[in-house]
């Protein structure tokens, strides 16, 4: 009889290829588990939003056979998967995060789940986001509020909540997020998880935007590292889609002796992060010191804070004009209104002003690249603040998260965040890795050499989650 006591909670995708490889489990096995483990979490914690387990049983049958008969589609075959509630998968209704429009059922999938699907992936379930991923917390008017994997008690960091969340407490390996601003990292950082956004383009969606991607939250870089080298394929749909250069995605092995490091801890005069977060991001500086990296104190890089003056303006602006468009939104007050209060200031900007704001991405993107460029990686907090209140919107302290996320966004470099210790309290510190337009696979290779020389204080106690 198969020993079935490894679990898709507690196993990477390399242990279940092995696994469904020897028939010590099968694909319906890992999914039985995921489903098991999101009834065991999801009323407390709740980042799931639809769960598809008709459909995943059925696919999961397919892979178990493929597995049996030695031809597998490649290592995501009978993985589970969750996806964030606004990548479209046909059959799943999409709310956006708000009750202020009826769920709309998806008739398309998106560039992301056709990659996951022709991998033979298993589309579990679609996780819960705040509001028009217009908040940097958990709380949202259609989902209730989603909870810190290490404590219900703390905020979630958003917009990818539930993806986040799910990574943490195993509900999946692989786990889709979107972030236009920060929105796979600063979740990923609160809840101790692995988040890697691609380089603009780098993953085609369907609702390209500037700055916007999709890329994978997990508890490894190397199960990132293997979804990649799926989700990065191109696909028309997308005009911003960047051509296939035949990266090898889980060739992770790098030199550190000698790599040039750059270590920044405010991006503008006056932003810097918590203590206990520049003090954990400090050792993990340390580590890669020991080890032969060359590392440089990067001085704030960008002449003005352009995140308040340029960017969120700009994309408040945007957001506001998607909340007012009546395709969209059914009815505005039934959404969670403190946002929509502060979302709503944007409307006393003049169109001068407004144009100023998209005008100053311009500097904003030239100086980001022209410090990257100096360097083989930038390290920083990923986020400069702790995990708050669970129930808190977190709208007055998005700045202060999306401090150091942000302008990687607006240059369409690639950037991971990846646990580098814990606050005096327990509350989970991403490190953030970031590199140069299309270096991709350096952020991947950087972060997994530090993975693997972190020290037990920043690794992830994964079974306290259990």
């Amino acid at each position: 009889m198969p020993d079935n006591t490894i679990t898709s909670h507690a196993t990477s995708i390399s242990e279940l290829n092995e696994a469904f490889g020897n028939g010590s489990l099968t694909p319906l096995d890992a999914l039985e588990s995921t489903l098991a483990r999101i009834a065991a979490k999801d009323d407390t914690h709740r980042a799931i939003y639809v769960i598809d387990a008709d459909e995943a049983r059925e696919s999961a049958g397919r892979s178990t056979e493929r597995w049996r008969s030695g031809t597998p589609l490649g290592p995501l075959d009978g993985i589970p998967v969750t996806i964030k509630e606004n990548t479209a998968k046909v059959g799943l209704p999409q709310s956006y995060g708000t009750a202020a429009r009826e769920p709309v059922i998806a008739r398309e999938n998106s560039p992301v789940v056709d990659r996951l699907q022709e991998a033979g992936a298993l589309v579990v379930a679609s996780t819960s986001m705040p509001d028009f991923s217009g908040l940097g917390s958990g709380v949202s008017s259609r989902h209730g509020t989603a909870r810190n994997a290490w404590n219900p008690a703390w905020n979630t960091g958003g917009s990818s909540s539930g993806a986040a969340v799910a990574a943490a407490l195993g509900y999946a390996p692989v786990n889709i997020g979107t972030d236009i601003g920060g929105s796979i990292r600063i979740p990923s950082a609160m809840n101790a998880a692995f988040g890697f956004k691609p380089s603009y383009g780098r993953v085609p969606i369907n609702d390209t935007y500037l700055g916007r991607c999709a890329g994978p939250i997990t508890r490894t870089v190397r199960d990132a590292a293997h979804t990649m080298a799926y989700l990065s394929r191109p696909d028309a749909r997308d005009h911003s889609s960047l051509p296939d250069e035949s990266i090898r995605w889980t060739d992770l092995d790098i030199d550190i002796r000698g790599l040039r490091i750059g270590v920044n801890f405010a991006p503008v005069e006056g932003k810097s992060a918590d203590p206990e977060i520049v003090a954990a991001v400090r050792r993990a500086v340390a580590v890669f010191e020991a080890a032969g990296a060359q590392v440089d104190v990067v001085e704030p890089y960008l002449s003005r804070d352009y995140l308040t003056t340029g960017f969120m303006p700009f994309f408040t602006a945007h957001l506001w004009a998607q909340m007012r468009d009546k395709n969209i939104v059914d009815d505005l007050t039934n959404a969670n209104q403190e946002m929509v209060a502060a979302v709503s200031s944007v409307g006393s900007l003049s169109s001068l002003e407004l144009m100023r704001a998209y005008d100053s991405i311009g500097p904003l993107v030239q100086e980001t690249v022209d410090m990257l460029g100096r360097y083989d990686v930038v390290l920083s907090p990923t986020s400069g603040i702790l995990a708050g209140p669970a129930e808190s919107p977190m709208i007055s302290e998005f700045a202060g998260s999306a401090n150091f996320t942000s302008a990687f966004n607006a240059a369409g470099t690639p950037a991971a965040s990846i646990n580098c210790g814990f606050s005096k309290d327990g509350r989970p510190i991403g490190l953030q890795i970031a590199a140069d337009r299309r270096r991709d696979l350096t952020v991947l290779q950087v972060a997994a050499w530090y993975e693997a020389h972190r020290g037990m204080e920043a690794t992830p106690d994964w079974s306290a989650l259990d």
